[in-house]
């Protein structure tokens, strides 16, 4: 209920514009004239490209676009060559650049802000081809001198014997695995847009991202952008994304030979549908028809052949595609395109036990969510029981819990956790036990090889896009509302709005006041935290303490120590936007849950700007999970770029959490968080206060025993 109010409220606060202070109001007053130029060398991809006319287009169009609408101030993007572009990177005249990777001399000219364009680093080779990443000095690798990603891989791999560079004659070098002196090349994941070439990611190195650039000279204009960034993030990106994919495809593809044969092969695309039509996020039903990501990327098959879709349900009919498949067991299917990851879970009431292991279900009723057809040899295997019950559909089997016809229910997390979600069952169910079992989801075609190697291309090589495609997986669906759960909430919540706006008023004429209403503002959602999660209320206490115990050490101005204090507690308050699913999960989470998880930040500055408490609050919750090393996020931060309450923050929140005990690990010894926190001195931490956290080590150990 109380995270449910907070959420009301902060899509309340949201149906306002960006929340500008005076001084950039004034700026954007005296600088609408102006026309600010955006460039970018070689727009190719989804988020900024050229169409067929030379008009550009792609999502930071729209971003710009509605940057001009919310703010009056002008842009103009334009495609600048490899020269223009160098000059104006060494000199530092652009005002706006695009698609830039960041160097330390770049950033003494520019201040670099993230875009959506993050790509991993690794080697494309001939389709059909295999190569060995642990003999990789046997091979003749070839690589662009220069760009960022050949940068990457003579850092993460100095000892490579045979690094051979070659030019990049506009197609990134790929003309090169044509000579047979050449086994692979280096690149970005995002380079080959047609999936022409394999691509193996190299794991020493991490996700990189390009950038945006704003000239130092324009620093408000830089907090504009940052401001606005955000807001786009939450509501406009997946809408613009999913629009401008479908007309960039359109255009990169609409040259493909295998468009052709599929256009005199199929007059429609039979889909064989799963028994049940309700197995959300991926294929579910509405008073529309058909929806879910597996539905979205059957329409953009259909859009791009221009080939309509017919749906069937039963196997025996022709059917071309299967909607739903695994290989798990045999399937007539020839080929196999994996799109999910379903990863086992077990649930139970919330009054059951956790298990660990299958054998902790001996004796156990079990069912098991499946929409396979299963012998009782095959459920034997996997259950480790006797007792046990196929269920085809999630209400039904939430249902059979819900009576006590079975114990505990097996099934993929996201599936059942939305499923419990969508019901309004989460204070009845609960996860009981995660497993590591990976099983993959995906089309099954028939048996044509073109039909397959189209449907393969439907899913982005880049892999920022993939992620924000991908994050509609972990968001619950809604579909039936509870509406005494809603009338309660909305009652509630704006009652409470009522009396804060009341009392907000009140401040005008009481200055004084305002102190109070604030201490209750962050008082209501430190609430609203420890609502949410049980260990969390001790947890931001004890954050505050340390942070106001280093901001002392330090001999900090008062102001600053008494703010740490009491704002320290608000550096997740930003978790308040993310679904319970991420939230709540007990096991790793995967490369997108983690994404949606970084998000968090984004949020709690948001919170944090309308409840107008300043900027070291604002500080703290954005940047609290940078790190010193430059390797955190959101930004990616090194140093004292870094602001000190954030540095201090991460340090007390970090030795908190290795000494917490969660549900999914034990605590650490306060010896054993020093030595962590000692190993990550100049890493993760900011050297001079890992110091003084050494030097009053049993200072921080006597908080937490005694709070």
């Amino acid at each position: 209920m109380f995270k449910s109010f907070f959420l009301f409220f902060l899509i309340f606060l949201n149906t306002f514009s960006l929340n500008l202070t005076k001084t950039e109001k004034a700026w954007i007053k005296n600088n609408k004239n102006k026309t600010f130029l955006v460039d970018i060398y070689s727009p190719n991809h989804v988020y900024l490209y050229k169409k067929d006319s030379g008009e550009l287009a792609g999502v930071y169009m729209e971003f710009f676009q509605k940057l001009e609408q919310k703010t009056g101030l002008k842009f103009k993007i334009q495609d600048s060559d490899k020269r223009e572009m160098k000059e104006l990177l060494i000199n530092g005249d652009g005002d706006i650049l695009f698609n830039i990777a960041k160097t330390p001399q770049r950033e003494r000219l520019y201040f670099f802000l993230p875009t959506y364009n993050t790509y991993n680093v690794g080697l494309f080779v001939k389709k059909g081809k295999t190569i060995d990443l642990n003999n990789l000095n046997n091979l003749n690798i070839a690589h662009v001198e220069g760009t960022s990603d050949s940068i990457l891989v003579k850092e993460f791999y100095p000892h490579l014997k045979n690094l051979i560079p070659v030019q990049d004659n506009g197609n990134f070098g790929f003309s090169s695995l044509k000579k047979e002196n050449i086994d692979a090349i280096v690149g970005k994941s995002s380079n080959d847009v047609f999936k022409n070439y394999t691509f193996i990611p190299l794991d020493e190195i991490p996700s990189s991202q390009l950038w945006m650039v704003v000239n130092r000279k324009y620093p408000i204009l830089k907090d504009i952008i940052e401001k606005f960034n955000i807001d786009f993030s939450e509501k406009d990106v997946v809408k613009s994304l999913k629009k401008e994919r479908l007309i960039f495809y359109k255009q990169l593809l609409k040259n493909d030979t295998i468009i052709e044969h599929l256009k005199k092969t199929y007059k429609s695309f039979n889909i064989l549908t799963p028994d049940t039509d309700n197995i959300a996020p991926l294929f579910y039903t509405s008073k529309k028809g058909y929806r879910g990501y597996v539905v979205d990327r059957l329409n953009e098959l259909s859009y791009l052949t221009d080939i309509p879709i017919n749906y069937i349900k039963n196997s025996e009919q022709n059917y071309d595609i299967k909607a739903i498949d695994t290989k798990v067991f045999d399937s007539p299917e020839k080929f196999f395109i994996p799109y999910y990851a379903s990863q086992l879970a077990a649930f139970s009431l919330t009054n059951s036990n956790f298990v660990d292991s299958y054998s902790d279900i001996k004796n156990k009723k079990i069912g098991l969510l499946s929409y396979e057809k299963l012998n009782k040899d095959e459920i034997k295997n996997l259950t480790n029981t006797n007792t046990f019950r196929v269920f085809k559909d999630t209400t039904s089997a939430l249902l059979s819990l819900i009576n006590k016809e079975i114990d505990y229910l097996y099934g993929d997390f996201k599936i059942v956790s939305m499923a419990i979600s969508n019901e309004y069952l989460e204070d009845k169910i609960k996860v009981a036990g995660f497993f590591n079992k990976i099983t993959p989801i995906g089309f099954g075609v028939k048996e044509d090889p073109n039909l397959a190697t189209f449907i393969d291309k439907l899913f982005p090589s880049h892999l920022s896009e993939s992620r924000i495609l991908y994050s509609e997986l972990v968001i619950p669906k809604k579909f039936s509302p509870n509406y005494k759960h809603f009338i309660v909430m909305f009652s509630i919540s704006s009652t409470i709005i009522l009396i804060l706006f009341y009392f907000l008023r009140k401040t005008i004429i009481a200055s004084k006041k305002e102190r109070l209403i604030t201490r209750a503002l962050v008082e209501s959602f430190e609430a609203a935290n420890e609502f949410n999660d049980e260990d969390t209320g001790n947890h931001i206490l004890r954050v505050n303490l340390y942070s106001k115990f280093l901001a002392e050490k330090l001999k900090c101005h008062k102001k600053f120590i008494n703010e740490i204090g009491e704002y320290a507690s608000l550096h997740d308050i930003g978790k308040i936007g993310i679904t319970d699913s991420i939230l709540k999960k007990p096991g790793k989470l995967s490369p997108y849950e983690f994404e949606e998880m970084k998000k968090h930040v984004l949020f709690g500055k948001k919170l944090v700007d309308k409840m107008q408490l300043g900027p070291i609050a604002q500080n703290i919750a954005l940047y609290h999970h940078e790190r010193w090393n430059g390797k955190g996020y959101y930004y990616g931060l090194k140093n004292e770029e870094i602001p000190l309450e954030a540095r201090i923050v991460a340090l007390a929140d970090v030795y908190d959490a290795l000494r917490q005990k969660r549900i999914y690990k034990n605590g650490f010894s306060h010896e054993e968080a020093i030595e962590i926190i000692k190993k990550e001195r100049g890493q993760h931490f900011d050297p001079a206060l890992v110091d003084i956290f050494l030097e009053f080590d049993e200072e921080f150990n006597k908080i937490f025993i005694e709070h």
